[in-house]
């Protein structure tokens, strides 16, 4: 009975919330690359903010073997706006098509959002990670008769998982990608997919054929060309094609479809006489809020470039560099302090808007506590407040900062760092490329209800519950966060180096398969110790900021233990009973 008034609780709380966040909810994803020369651990850095979906879980895909010659089915079914939608919409399931399997799939984690689980990357077993950001492009391009997508509800027409199944470095993934489109046809709007392994980072856009491509024409069926970010530099994809000038031959930080530059010839989309800029052939489409992110993200890492935020009265196309150097290298920790800002310090922070001060009794002049970056609209418009996009906003269902270190082992070589919900107010988690199963709690996530059994029901609880006193509960949440991210890093090293000392005792395959048990309990442990750890922090916020009872002691607040990795292998061939109970072969 306690559990189910917790429920009711909560579902009133959070149509409360959701309520007062009304509109202000800013749709679009953010992505940053990091070339290995410009890290602080000679890693490559990839990251995914997956802005405007309604929900997230994470799942392990195994490996698959198939006969030679294959085919696989590329199934379609419409996207559902609404969960009513998505139901109505499962009968609606059809084959579009067939395109040739490969003899055998590598195992992934894959991330799934929106009703209908859209496959929108993750990590796979050789530490190759793929995200996305949205950037639309002409309309011109659409094609309704490929089989391909960037991101799908399907894992068999997604791009994105096309490449984890079948890719181990980022070269060989934008091959697959950009082959696979050209032959099956891509069907989406334009899309910048973001690709790492351990040595290189590509920004590899992709936008259709147009709309009278068939499969018969002998015709590409897509345009698209990949970018490598310098080893030594830091770049970002925010919404908006990035990729410039392209040179007439491939080389080593360019690879394009061969139609790149008649299918734009052919449009007058470009003149033939000019350098050829990828980006104003095919996605001249701009956006304040896309400037906003990309000036921000750049000037954080490399303020003395001096780079100046887009200025609304000299026009809307303000374009920034690709990539730049760093100032200092950066850690992982940086980057996910990029993905946090919310323009504090800046002209743009609208936690310092004057209408959010106002005269106590004294006279004195005092910040309300309900001063915060994200709204509600409806306050904001009470107050004549107008926001601008940042780089941490409200509508993220997920991010991840991808750290893959080429000379470790394939188990430990990826750590994709994943917090569910926004980055402002999330807890980063080491979830390894040689993970086998994740907790059933990250898997699911109940559409219906709030559930304690879905993780991702507490990160959203944790990001809505402040809202109404912002700057008193912020802190604490940020608090409990900073202590289990140092916690989990500290630790970081010295688990990564029990497991290269384990390789160091054992050979082959036989250390491998050690090595991919105890990786997998370890992430497991994390992800259900920060978990419960958030679900605690939800009690936490409820009884001190909506419960009338709360004025007495403060409650403390709780700490996430970060729990000891498994020294002692022996252990690690028990079966964890808070793992997925399906194995993977």
């Amino acid at each position: 009975m306690k559990r189910n008034m917790y429920g009711v609780l909560l579902a009133l709380l959070l149509g409360l919330t959701l309520s007062l966040l009304g509109t202000n909810v800013f749709g679009a994803c953010t992505n940053i690359l990091v070339g290995k020369n410009a890290t602080t651990d000679g890693s490559t850095i990839g990251t995914y903010c997956c802005d405007g979906a309604r929900y997230a879980n994470v799942v392990v895909e195994p490996r698959e073997k198939f006969r030679a010659g294959a085919m696989m089915p590329i199934y379609f079914r419409p996207y559902a706006s609404n969960y009513q939608r998505y139901l109505e919409y499962l009968e609606q399931e059809e084959i579009k098509g067939y395109i040739p399997q490969v003899r055998q799939t590598y195992r992934y984690v894959s991330l799934r959002v929106w009703y209908d689980d859209q496959r929108v990357g993750g990590i796979n077993e050789h530490g190759l990670t793929t995200g996305e950001t949205t950037i639309g492009g002409r309309s011109e391009l659409r094609n309704s008769k490929g089989l391909l997508f960037a991101y799908s509800n399907y894992k068999e027409s997604s791009l994105l998982t096309l490449a984890l199944q079948r890719a181990k470095t980022a070269r060989e993934a934008v091959r697959i990608m950009g082959s696979l489109a050209e032959e099956f046809g891509y069907a989406q709007t334009g899309e910048h997919i973001s690709v790492t392994d351990g040595n290189e980072a590509w920004a590899f856009e992709i936008f259709g054929p147009g709309s009278d491509w068939t499969p018969e024409s002998g015709r590409p069926g897509a345009v698209w060309c990949a970018q490598r970010i310098p080893d030594g530099h830091v770049g970002v994809s925010a919404n908006r094609s990035r990729i410039g000038e392209v040179p007439l031959e491939e080389n080593d930080y360019f690879m394009f479809s061969p139609n790149i530059r008649s299918l734009a010839l052919e449009n007058s989309w470009w003149n033939g006489a000019e350098p050829f800029v990828w980006y104003a052939a095919y996605g001249p489409s701009t956006g304040r809020g896309s400037m906003m992110r990309e000036w921000r993200a750049l000037s954080l890492v490399a303020p003395s470039l001096g780079l100046l935020p887009p200025d609304p009265t000299q026009g809307v196309d303000t374009r920034y560099p690709f990539s730049v150097a760093p100032e200092n290298l950066v850690s992982v920790q940086d980057i996910m302090a990029v993905h946090r800002d919310t323009y504090v310090e800046t002209e743009f922070d609208l936690t310092e808007d004057p209408a959010f001060y106002y005269e106590n009794r004294s006279g004195e002049l005092v910040k309300s506590p309900m001063a915060n970056p994200f709204g509600p609209t409806d306050l904001f418009n009470l107050l004549g407040i107008s926001a601008e996009r940042s780089i941490g906003t409200a509508s993220s269902v997920f991010s991840y900062v991808s750290q893959v270190t080429q000379s470790l082992p394939d188990p430990i070589k990826g750590c994709m760092w994943l917090g569910f919900g926004p980055a402002v107010s999330t807890c980063y988690v080491p979830v390894y490329s040689g993970t086998t199963e994740l907790p059933e709690s990250w898997g699911q996530t109940e559409l219906t209800h709030v559930n304690r059994d879905n993780a991702w029901w507490a990160f959203n609880l944790v990001d809505q519950l402040p809202l109404i006193k912002w700057q008193n509960a912020i802190a604490g949440v940020e608090a409990v966060r900073a202590q289990a991210e140092a916690s989990l890093f500290v630790q970081q090293f010295d688990f990564e180096q029990f497991i290269l000392d384990l390789y160091s005792g054992r050979r082959g395959a036989a250390a491998d398969q050690l090595a991919t048990k105890l990786t997998t309990k370890y992430t497991n442990d994390c992800m259900n110790a920060v978990a419960d750890g958030y679900w605690r922090l939800v009690d936490y916020l409820l009884f001190t900021f909506y419960s009338r009872v709360s004025s007495g002691a403060p409650q403390a607040l709780p700490a996430i233990d970060c729990p000891p990795y498994p020294t002692n292998p022996g252990k690690a061939h028990g079966k964890d009973k808070t793992m997925a109970k399906k194995k993977n072969k």
